[in-house]
């Protein structure tokens, strides 16, 4: 069945909201942690390697504190967020680019990038606006960020993630096929969104036969099943509060994991 875009948008930014996911029979699924991560979350941050003052500072903290240096640009710009420009959405994707490098998936051969933009297969030129992403040194996307504009609700944040995801399966076989690679038929791809500062994970598998669908605006007839899972706290808020983000950081460090085995599998 052919889908009407004959109302699509002007604008050369992807910009889905429910009606695309469910034009294209995609849904999503919560699931709890211990689902989610098959490794578990409740790991001590010294065990993983971070400092523990990230979760336990608080974000007005002075230049001088007796802290990391890394740890100090952390709480620095989560006192950005939080206080002195809340609503600033350079700085809240500065602040989300952080948490990815504190975590540790900047690599190596890795790096974070902010406002990143991935060509999208509609029939016009159109790109998915990503704010952020993580690429390794071949141009390989390997995880997606979405974070809340100040016009968007949770729902199209998470729609224009899965159309990024879409996108970056695109791209990542068309890197493939210039190396002289076979294209993959199905890539999960890892992606968090952050609304306010209260990130939920995901994993979002992205098939040829979801990818020619939208490429050709048809109904796919297979459903497509999208995983997340949001933290658990009985916190209010989300990381500017101590409580909240010893929480938020433990999933980070156990998304980190759970990611790279899946981004292994479109690296080789």
């Amino acid at each position: 069945m052919a889908i009407d875009f004959r109302s699509a948008r002007s604008s050369s930014d992807v910009d889905w909201d429910d009606n695309e996911l469910m034009a294209y029979n995609i849904t999503v699924t919560a699931i709890p942690p211990q689902q989610f991560f098959p490794q578990g979350t409740d790991v001590p941050l010294t065990v993983t390697g971070l400092d523990p003052a990230l979760a336990t500072a608080d974000s007005d903290v002075h230049v001088d504190a007796d802290v990391s240096a890394s740890t100090l640009r952390f709480l620095v710009n989560l006192r950005f967020v939080t206080t002195i420009m809340p609503d600033h959405e350079p700085s809240i994707d500065t602040f989300a680019r952080d948490v990815l490098i504190t975590a540790g998936f900047q690599q190596r051969r890795f790096g974070v990038l902010t406002a990143y933009q991935i060509p999208f297969c509609y029939d016009i030129d159109e790109v998915a606006q990503i704010s952020i992403c993580l690429k390794d040194f071949e141009s390989k996307t390997l995880l997606l960020l979405q974070t809340n504009k100040t016009q968007m609700g949770p729902s199209n944040v998470e729609a224009r993630m899965i159309a990024g995801a879409i996108a970056a399966y695109q791209f990542n076989n068309n890197n493939r096929q210039e190396m002289g690679l076979h294209p993959l038929d199905v890539m999960t791809m890892p992606c968090i969104t952050m609304v306010g500062l209260r990130p939920t994970f995901y994993l979002v598998p992205v098939t040829k036969a979801l990818s020619d669908a939208v490429i050709s605006g048809q109904y796919p007839s297979d459903r497509t099943e999208v995983l997340k899972c949001e933290v658990a706290s009985d916190y209010n808020g989300g990381m500017e509060a101590p409580e909240y983000r010893v929480v938020a950081l433990q999933y980070y460090v156990a998304f980190r994991s759970l990611a790279k085995s899946h981004w292994e599998r479109f690296l080789s």
